[in-house]
């Protein structure tokens, strides 16, 4: 709608004085300091030791050499590791390795080490002092039965079909409870040799390229894995058992192309074969958006091993066997394996901190996936899921040894959604040049979010840290206390709205708020930035105002409620709320509350993912008030359905216009 003749009238902060603006800025001061606190700790015990630059030395190529038996469920061979020292007179280094794991000997230039190994830290006693840039290398001969332990999978044994399948998930701390090395995600050997010997029935799978397999005749067979691109020690994988290998191929000009490899267990290649066909197509999309694919010279594959969940191993992701089905029901999950080659393995997160480097990135690439399928309403609905409910925590983990903080949903919805606001506040052509932008100038590095908010302010042309403070450092979201009236003067219809924010946590969050108002002739929009206690704002328009909406699309994380305080307007108050389901995940029931503030007719159901329909809970006349609504976890027929994400999607019609659904995004587990 043309909107001539509408213009924001005024715009008033209330209630602010000299003294609670000192004390606000005193806060922000002392959240400083936490901040500046918290990322010192996290240099100081990062991965629970001495690492990195503090350790002396950084790495630049590891040679792992195993002989894998799953009978015992053992492990043996050697690493050799070289580096260069950091530091002057550098004669010792330490290593991180599980204290249950065996070392036989260590050698370095023809000569035998000392060494001690306690407290899952292997230190070693170099033959002479190195200077600052001399290269040196040790080679450590060792074996065991791994445990499973510093992180989700580490390294198992397990089997399908009868048949053995050893797989690794090293993140976050796991590396070293099966190989020695330096496990700091911010020291990344420049390349890495696997050379695994199995038994001759298996097949291994890994990082890079596969450069030669020799069968031996003792029933053995040895596979040699070489990566050639910087890797961090937890993106290092192995996935061995009998399997089924196919592949596909991303052309990225009219002669050269990359081969993209599959591993699947025999009893699931052809729902592999069906799921998979997205990933090329996704391969093309995400390069077209943040540049090329990064490991073009070697490959993309995806391995199935026993887990729940899926793992973005550098060039190899490990993807879960349930999640293999043949109907593309995790396309999702394929799609955020996928970004994780550009934000996690091609830029690593310096440190654990900022693990939403990598996975709000991924989860936000999900959406942008969704958006170039199904348009711009697909995306704001998948956003509008992945609102998850209140984040009570901060999206920078200021305990980065919590494995449970590192990976909740906070860091990974909380995270995907500061992208989706950073994309309204900077627009969309500022925003994408700066995702590219950080790819570029971060390629096969680490990164901070202070490195990726310089970027960003260098294309939004202004500071950016009252952003990325509120959203990244503090907690919660805010929520909204509205009114609003409407009056005449002279002809013009001039509409006040007052804002107040409420939020749980202190912090005033600062955002530009979209308010559309809908007229007989049409809507129009107005934008507005809100950023203290209290704030009115009016607008002048030439025609009487029937409905009122704030941020209708979604583009802000927030909480609204209607407050009374001024006098009462048609469609003032959000006709209902849908709150999130409880228990969440839930294995037999769960209870869905929900409020309606006027009467109307209620449809309450259960879609999936694909948005088909699973079940109808409630369909009837709705009256005003607080209602509750279980599900059992069954279709409607009757049956139980299978673990996984689930939509439940409330529709009201109270004849009055405005939004007219909400959806929330709830995880059954069986």
């Amino acid at each position: 709608m043309n909107t001539k003749g509408y213009r924001l009238l005024l715009y008033l902060g209330i209630l602010i004085c000299p003294f609670l603006m000192s004390g606000q800025d005193v806060r922000q001061e002392i959240l400083k300091m936490e901040r500046a606190r918290a990322l010192r700790m996290e240099e100081l015990f990062r991965s629970r030791g001495l690492q990195g630059e503090e350790a002396g030395f950084d790495v630049t190529f590891y040679r792992v050499s195993l002989n894998i038996d799953p009978g015992t469920k053992s492990i043996a061979g050697d690493v050799t590791m070289r580096a260069h020292s950091t530091v002057s007179d550098l004669q010792e280094v330490t290593l991180d390795l599980y204290n249950n794991m065996v070392v036989d000997s260590i050698t370095s230039e023809g000569s035998l080490l000392a060494y001690s190994h306690a407290d899952n830290k292997l230190n070693i006693d170099l033959s002479r002092k190195h200077d600052t840039g001399e290269a040196f290398a040790v080679r450590i001969y060792y074996s065991g039965q791994p445990v499973n332990e510093g992180g989700f999978h580490s390294f198992t044994f397990e089997e399908h079909e009868g048949v053995p399948i050893i797989s690794t998930l090293s993140e976050p701390f796991g590396s070293p409870t099966w190989w020695p090395c330096n496990d700091d995600p911010a020291d990344k050997a420049d390349s890495v040799d696997l050379i695994i010997t199995v038994p001759s029935s298996l097949v291994v799978a890994s990082n890079g390229v596969l450069i030669s397999e020799i069968t031996h005749g003792d029933g053995t067979k040895t596979f040699f894995w070489k990566e050639r691109y910087p890797i961090s020690s937890y993106l290092v994988s192995l996935a061995i058992t009998n399997y089924e290998t196919f592949s596909d191929y991303y052309h990225y000009s009219e002669s050269d192309s990359m081969e993209v490899v599959y591993f699947v267990y025999p009893e699931d290649l052809n729902a592999a074969k069906e799921d998979f066909t997205v990933i090329v197509p996704m391969i093309e999309y995400y390069s077209s958006l943040f540049g090329q694919y990064p490991f073009i010279e070697e490959k993309y594959g995806m391995a199935e091993f026993p887990w729940g969940g899926a793992m973005e191993h550098q060039t190899c992701t490990s993807y879960g066997s349930r999640l293999i089905q043949g109907n593309h029901y995790y396309d999702w999950i394929i799609a955020h394996e996928l970004a994780h080659q550009w934000f996690g393995n091609l830029i690593t997160m310096k440190g654990w901190s900022h693990i939403w480097l990598n996975e709000g990135f991924a989860s936000y690439a999900e959406a942008l996936w969704e958006e170039t399928l199904h348009g711009r309403g697909a995306y704001l609905n998948y956003m509008d899921r992945m609102d998850s409910g209140l984040f009570p925590t901060s999206v920078f983990v200021y305990d980065s040894t919590d494995i449970y903080s590192l990976f909740n949903r906070t860091v990974y919805d909380k995270g995907a959604w500061v992208l989706h606001m950073l994309r309204r506040v900077m627009g969309d052509s500022a925003f994408f040049q700066a995702m590219k932008t950080y790819v570029e100038e971060y390629p096969f590095e680490n990164a901070t979010t202070e490195d990726f908010c310089r970027i960003c302010e260098s294309y939004y042309a202004d500071d950016l840290d009252w952003f990325f403070h509120q959203w990244i450092y503090e907690r919660f979201r805010p929520t909204y206390e509205y009114s609003w009236y409407e009056t005449t003067s002279e002809g013009n219809h001039i509409v006040s709205l007052r804002l107040v924010q409420t939020s749980t946590g202190s912090t005033l969050f600062k955002m530009p708020l979209d308010i559309v108002l809908t007229m007989a002739s049409g809507e129009t929009t107005f934008v507005v930035w809100d950023s203290l206690k209290t704030q009115e704002f009016q607008f002048v328009l030439d025609e009487a105002v029937t409905h009122l909406e704030i941020d209708p699309e979604g583009w802000v994380l927030k909480e609204l409620q209607y407050a009374a305080g001024l006098p009462a307007s048609p469609g003032m108050a959000e006709a209902f709320s849908l709150s999130q389901n409880y228990p969440n995940p839930f294995n037999s029931s769960t209870r869905i509350p929900y409020e309606l503030t006027r009467e109307g007719a209620v449809t309450l159901e259960i879609i999936d993912l694909a948005g088909s329909a699973v079940t109808r809970l409630l369909v009837q006349e709705g009256l005003p008030g607080h209602h509750v609504v279980s599900w059992d976890g069954r279709n409607g027929n009757g049956e139980p359905v299978a673990s996984g994400i689930y939509i439940c999607r409330l529709r009201v019609d109270t004849g009055g216009g405005g939004k007219t659904q909400k959806m929330r995004k709830m995880a059954l587990i069986r």
